[in-house]
C-alpha cells in the first residue's frame, strides 16, 4: 500500500521519516520535508529542507531518528551524520561527523529505530540490519543479519555474511558519543565514556546513591504491605474484644432476670 494512502499529500516513495518528541511526524524527500499531525499535513507544507534547521544537510536525508536516551535527533546522509537540537532547531557546531564512528554501520542507511528498552539502536539497509549497543557505544558483532529471517519469520531467507571484525580497536575518542544523563531534558553535551575513566568505577558516589534509592524503595514496599495487615489485625482484635464483652454481660442479665422472677413467684 503506498504511504500516500494514509498520509495524504506525500509522494509514494520517501527518503526518511521520524516521529518527534512532540508527537508530530516529519517526512523527507529530496530537498523538501512535510510535517504531519497524526494523518493530517500541516498548512504550508512541503517546505525546503534548509528551513527545517541550521546546519543540517540541505539536499537529502537518508535516515532520521529521535534518540530518546539523550533527546537529540540524528540525521544520516551518505557517510556523514548530524546531531540536531529540536529546541534550538540547529545542528551542533562540531557536526557532521563520519558515520564510521558508529563502527560497521553502512553508509546511507535506509532507516533506524531504538529497541523498546533503549539499550540498542537498529540500522537497516536493503534486507540486512545492524545492531548498535548504546551502552558500549559500538556495533555488536555477528552483523549484519537478515530482516526477512529475524523480523518476518522467513525461515528460508538467506543470511548475509557478517562484516569482518576489525583487527584493532578504535582509538579513544572516535566512538559515537555516549547518551548523557542531563539534569534537564535535551540539555548538556554528550559525554564520551572510555575504558579506565572514573565514570566506569562501580564505587562512585552515583552508584552509592542508586543503591540507597533501591533500599528506600524496598522499605517503602515493606511498609505498604505491612500496614494493611496490621490494620486488619487490629480490627479483628477489636471485634473479638466486643464479642467477649457481650458474652460476659449476657449471663449477668440472665441472673438478674432469674432473681426477679423468683421474687415475684415468692
Amino acid at each position: 500500500m503506498p504511504i500516500s494512502v494514509f498520509w495524504n499529500g506525500l509522494p509514494d516513495d520517501i527518503d526518511a521519516a521520524y516521529e518527534r518528541h512532540d508527537g508530530k511526524f516529519v517526512f523527507f524527500k529530496g530537498d523538501r520535508f512535510w510535517l504531519f499531525r497524526e494523518a493530517d499535513v500541516l498548512p504550508g507544507y512541503p517546505q525546503p529542507l534548509h528551513q527545517y534547521g541550521r546546519g543540517i544537510p540541505a539536499h537529502r536525508i537518508d535516515t532520521a531518528i529521535w534518540w530518546e536516551p539523550n533527546e537529540f535527533t540524528y540525521f544520516f546522509s551518505g557517510d556523514r551524520y548530524w546531531r540536531y537540537n529540536e529546541e534550538t532547531r540547529s545542528a551542533d557546531h562540531d557536526f557532521p561527523k563520519p558515520i564510521s564512528r558508529w563502527g560497521k554501520i553502512p553508509a546511507s542507511p535506509r532507516g533506524a529505530f531504538l529497541s523498546d528498552d533503549g539499550a540498542s539502536t537498529y540500522f537497516y539497509k536493503g534486507s540486512s540490519y545492524w545492531r548498535f549497543d548504546n551502552r558500549r557505544t559500538e556495533a555488536d558483532r555477528g552483523y549484519p543479519r537478515s530482516i526477512l529471517k529475524d523480523f518476518m519469520g522467513c525461515v528460508g531467507a538467506p543470511e548475509p555474511d557478517p562484516d569482518p571484525e576489525p583487527e584493532t580497536k578504535r582509538n579513544p575518542g572516535t566512538e559515537p558519543v555516549q547518551p548523557p544523563q542531563p539534569t534537564e531534558p535535551g540539555r548538556g553535551p554528550d559525554r564520551e565514556l572510555r575504558p579506565g575513566s572514573t565514570e566506569d568505577d562501580p564505587h562512585q558516589e552515583v552508584n552509592m546513591v542508586v543503591t540507597v534509592a533501591d533500599s528506600e524503595s524496598k522499605v517503602m514496599t515493606l511498609v505498604m504491605v505491612t500496614a494493611p495487615l496490621l490494620l486488619i489485625l487490629c480490627i479483628l482484635v477489636l471485634v473479638y474484644a466486643i464479642l467477649r464483652t457481650l458474652q460476659n454481660k449476657e449471663p449477668s442479665r440472665a441472673l438478674v432476670h432469674c432473681k426477679r422472677s423468683l421474687q415475684d413467684w415468692v
